[in-house]
Order: structure tokens, then sequence, then C-alpha cells
């Protein structure tokens, strides 16, 4: 991962302030310069903040104490570093500033090689602060989708039913709770292999999404069983949607090593209903699948609804 540092000096001293950017220049960081509170507070309320901050402690406008104490009030994912400049280094002053969100202190006047050593310091924190927001980011990615399909995990599906089923009532339509699952799966893997089994999961995410709209769900569930939560009018719409959808798959040439491997899909379907609660998903969930299992009885490729399997 690329990373660099931008720098905000804070410091109506407009001789320091130069001086401190021309050092971090030298040092390749680049800076930019606030002469108040009032210009800095804007500069760290930008789209993409400077995450050093270099701040005087006595300056028009907010000082540099009030400054790291809004900072820290902001909920940001990549919090900047604070170096609070002064020339108060008593034990009193060094304790308000670091209970008040300071990082760290350097003295004024300036000794280059403490202010170049307390820069490197926050760089070094800042990388590693990156570092750490970059797994996480990827942690939460790996917690709601899946890994091969880049499509929602079962997990993150079943969470958003309910989500789903109030817009549905917004529009005076019904959730439909659908799963489907690759006919013969296990035929193609011994055929071709894994790796073409792998690829066939991943095209049939991309064209399952392809069939539904941009707020209709589309997620894999485990091996090759897919669910899909769309909003209907009612069940002959529904069976509508999923007939297009098994005919698409049907028709589709799948493709891997120059081969063409023929798919079929078979789905099981149900609705959700507004007044069940949260733990009633995995019913959903049991009667789709007993549907899924009636379309395998019948010879595979089908679309059947759980009312039809009562």
């Amino acid at each position: 991962m690329a990373f660099s540092v931008r720098a905000l000096i804070a410091d109506d001293d407009k001789a320091s302030a130069k001086l401190v950017e021309v050092l971090l220049k030298k040092w390749g960081i680049e800076a930019v310069v606030a002469h108040d509170g009032w210009e800095a507070l804007e500069y760290i309320m930008q789209f993409d903040p400077p995450s050093l901050l270099l701040l005087d402690w006595e300056m028009p406008g907010y000082n540099g104490i009030e400054l790291c104490q809004k900072v820290r009030k902001i909920d940001m994912k990549n919090p900047p570093y604070i170096i609070i400049c002064t020339a108060r280094d008593s034990a009193e002053h060094i304790a308000e500033g670091l209970n008040q969100g300071a990082n760290d202190f350097v003295t004024k006047p300036f000794n280059t090689q403490v202010l170049k050593a307390r820069v490197e310091v926050g760089c070094r924190t800042l990388k590693l602060q990156a570092r750490l927001v970059e797994a996480m980011t990827r942690l939460d990615r790996l917690a709601s989708f899946d890994e091969l399909t880049g499509l929602l995990n079962r997990r993150a599906l079943f969470e958003r039913v309910h989500e789903d089923l109030s817009r549905a009532m917004r529009t005076e339509s019904r959730l439909c709770f659908a799963v489907c699952d690759i006919d013969w799966f296990k035929r193609i893997n011994d055929k071709y292999g894994h790796p073409a089994g792998d690829a066939i999961l991943r095209q049939l995410g991309a064209l399952l999404s392809q069939q539904l709209r941009l707020y209709d769900r589309v997620g894999r569930i485990g091996g090759e069983e897919f669910l899909l939560l769309f909003s209907v009018k009612d069940v002959v719409r529904a069976n509508k949607v999923l007939e297009r959808i098994r005919q698409e798959i049907e028709k589709c040439r799948f493709e891997f090593e120059g081969k063409v491997i023929p798919v079929t899909m078979s789905f099981g379907a149900t609705f959700v209903t507004p007044d069940d609660k949260v733990e009633r998903v995995e019913v959903y969930f049991s009667h789709a699948d007993k549907a899924l299992y009636k379309s395998k009885e019948r010879g595979r490729n089908l679309v059947t609804f759980f009312d039809d399997c009562i």
C-alpha cells in the first residue's frame, strides 16, 4: 500500500511556520500552513484532511489545545497525529496537552534534530495506523461478503431481511425469499475440475446480480447455493422474475479455459410476512429450502414455491 503523509502547520508566527514548512519539504512531507485556529479548523474539516498536525499552543481563533479537543470529538477512521508546538514545557503544560488529545510535544524555538525525530515518530505511527485500518476494513468485508464471488454471505443476507421487508411494505409489495442451487454441481467439479467450478460460481454470481435491481439482494450462502431477496407485487410476478432468471442461466454460455460448460439451477421460494420476528429468518430459509428440494424431486431446472409443497 502506497503511503504518504500530508501535514498542517498552524502558527500565527509566519517566520516560524515558514521554517517548519521548509524543513518538512526537505524531509519529503507536503505541508499546508494556517495562521490562526479558524483557518486550521477549515483544513481539518476537509474531506481528505492532513494527517500530521503541528499546532501552536497560542494563536488567534482556536488555540492548539482547543483544536485538539475539537479534533478528538470527530469520529474519524484514521485520526490525525497531533504535535503541539510551544514554549510551555513545564510538566503541567505537557500533561494538559496530552490529556486534551495531543500525541506529542516539541518546544519552541525548535531544535531541528528533535523536530525531525518527533515528526518521524508521527509518520511511523500514522503508517502503522493506516495498515491497521486497512486490515480491519478487510476483515469487515470478509465478515459480510463471500470471498470467491464478492457477493453478500449468508449472515449478511439474513441480517438484511427485515430491512428489505420494511422497504417492500413502503411500496405495498411482498418480499420474496428465494434459494437457488446449481444442478449436478458435483458432476461439473468431477468432469472439469474444481477451478472450473469456482469459475462457474463467480460467473453465476455476476449473472444473478445483473438480473436483479440495484436495491435487491443476491448472495452466496454456501457451496453452490445462492439466496435472492427481492420485492414484488404478488406471487405471479415473483414466479416471472425467477423463471426469467432460470431461463437466462440455462441459455448462458459459461466458459472455462475455452470449454463451454452447460449449467442449470433449481429454485425454491417463499415470502416474508410483516408480523414475523428476526428469529423467523431461519424459518424462511427452511421453507425456501423445502421448495428447492421439491424442484429437485420434480427433475431440476425448475421454480417451486413453498405454498406448492404444502
